[in-house]
């Protein structure tokens, strides 16, 4: 309940209650209602209470009425209310200039109440409030409860947070991609219209708030090893309140890292058992061949003609951390797994070694392509390369092993030019440029993009200067300026203001041939992701 709401019930407002400061501060909200007569009120009060009172405590002197007044102030009262009468017929206006000062609502009733059924009314629409908020949170916790034990998925968990917010909800990833949503009340293309670029104007912040220029209300998503994305709210306050849809997104925020982690909970079991007949092939320790392929069918694979050893390997070296690479790894079998399935393919994937992940594909070599784009939409960094076609099962180990050598030199090419082919590396994709040059960078490639070229393309959306596509160009001509005044149709005279202004967003030196390199890798990614 606000002040204002306070107002209008019945009780106040036979007063006939008249504002006489902070009308700006009508809807701060109450926790209660108090009575006082006495001059010492601000002991009284622990802050957001709406004061009733008949002035005696302020009667004695314009300076009595004004102490009384800072007092509230000080306290962080919601707001006064006087019961004006003969006896004390108007507030003095001292009290009034230090109330319009402060942004204190201060009330004047020109008609007497009974301060009891005021108080009566405003507690009990504040216990129902109470109320009605505990049973909405228990819906909501039976809602994503129930959700999470029918093993729900990412689009249904957003729509039921949709739904009980009654607002429109996104869910997007660290590169603002969407990942799910769920209109309310207007279209699905006027919701996600633009999305990048409005997101950009959003920060992501580490607890839920409201934030941006179209006041969205966001809430991480992630608890172990940090958020992955975040769900949005447009238009917060939904049916019933900001309060009702920050415990709605809160809730379902829980419940996708749930769904995350039980899904990875049921893969990871799998692709343990998929890596250990993986290495049995690698080690030679599968026996015969008829052995081999009743493994291999016991694991769910049908039998072929033709399998194909493939590699996979972020560009970058391993962190040094165990744990880290382990993670890394497993990580990256999990990726690999979505897009092998996703590929409509059949195989085995697992853990190599603390760089590799490997899969057996059976079938041939008509769907690697496939397999590699749909591992790159997942994972901008990562490298898929295969070995040769076999036509046994024990011939694969040798096929993987040739996988994982093309895929070390295949991760050390640049991500532009010929040297690139649609979706997976071959043995004749690997040429002598690619033993010569190497790429460090972070291995996760997207928050390395975003740590280098973050401030750039949010000025970008802010202001559309055109220094994304000034930075394009300066790294096409390998940072020549006379070169790059031609390319981009500038005089000298506006191109290194411009460039001056580029340096500062990007934080480095551009004349820096690893700064370059870096800005190069991080533009390249973020082109990718948006053409992907």
């Amino acid at each position: 309940m606000t002040v204002r709401q306070a107002l209008s019930l019945a009780p106040l407002a036979a007063g006939d209650p008249v504002v006489l400061s902070g009308e700006d501060r009508l809807d701060t909200d109450l926790r209660w209602v108090h009575v006082s007569e006495v001059r010492d009120v601000g002991s009284v009060l622990v802050g957001h209470e709406l004061v009733l009172t008949t002035g005696i405590a302020m009667a004695a002197s314009p300076q009595a009425a004004a102490d009384f007044v800072a007092q509230l102030v000080d306290a962080g009262a919601a707001g006064l209310v006087v019961e004006l009468s003969a006896g004390y017929p108007s507030i003095p206006e001292l009290a009034l200039r230090r109330a319009r000062a402060a942004g204190l609502p201060v009330v004047a009733l020109n008609r007497p109440v009974r301060f009891v059924d005021v108080t009566e009314a405003v507690h009990r629409a504040l216990v129902a409030e109470q109320f009605e908020q505990v049973r909405f949170a228990g819906e909501v916790h039976r809602t994503f409860t129930d959700l999470g034990l029918a093993r729900a998925d990412t689009d249904r968990l957003v729509a039921a947070a949709a739904d009980l917010a009654g607002t429109s909800v996104v869910l997007e990833d660290l590169g603002r991609r969407v990942l799910a949503s769920e209109a309310v009340g207007e279209p699905l293309d006027r919701l996600l219209g633009e999305w990048e670029r409005r997101s950009r104007l959003t920060p992501f912040g580490r607890s839920t708030a409201v934030a941006g220029p179209e006041r969205w209300l966001t809430t991480p998503v992630g608890i172990h090893g940090g958020p992955w994305g975040r769900l949005v709210a447009l238009g917060a306050t939904g049916e019933g309140g900001e309060a009702r849809v920050r415990v709605v997104l809160e809730r379902a925020a829980q419940a996708l890292e749930l769904a995350r982690m039980v899904e990875r909970d049921d893969i990871a079991i799998q692709l343990r058992v998929h890596g250990g007949f993986l290495l049995d092939l690698l080690d030679d320790r599968l026996g015969t061949e008829a052995t081999a392929a009743a493994r291999l069918r016991a694991l769910g694979v049908p039998d072929e003609r033709e399998y194909v050893g493939l590699a996979a390997r972020l560009r970058g070296e391993a962190p040094s951390d165990v744990a880290a690479a382990q993670r890394r790894m497993v990580r990256l079998s999990e990726l690999l797994h979505e897009a092998v399935l996703a590929a409509g393919a059949f195989g085995v994937v697992g853990v190599l070694d603390g760089t590799h992940a490997g899969v057996l594909l059976s079938g041939g070599d008509a769907v690697l392509d496939a397999v590699g784009r749909e591992l790159a939409e997942r994972e901008p960094d990562g490298v898929l390369a295969s070995g040769p076609v076999v036509d046994r099962v024990l011939a694969a180990g040798a096929s993987l092993r040739s996988a994982r050598a093309v895929v070390d030199v295949a991760a050390s090419l640049p991500t532009t030019g010929h040297h690139e082919p649609v979706g997976c590396f071959r043995q004749s994709d690997i040429r002598l440029p690619g033993l010569l040059m190497s790429l460090r960078g972070d291995a996760r490639l997207q928050e390395f993009a975003e740590a280098e070229l973050g401030p750039l393309l949010e000025h970008e959306a802010r202001h559309g200067s055109g220094l994304v596509e000034l930075l394009r160009q300066f790294l096409a001509v390998g940072g020549n300026k006379t070169e790059l005044a031609r390319v981009a149709h500038r005089n000298r005279t506006s191109l290194y203001p411009a460039l001056r202004r580029l340096e500062d967003l990007v934080g480095h030196p551009l004349d820096d041939p690893t700064s370059r390199l870096s800005l190069g890798v991080a533009l390249l990614v973020h082109d990718q992701r948006r053409a992907g």
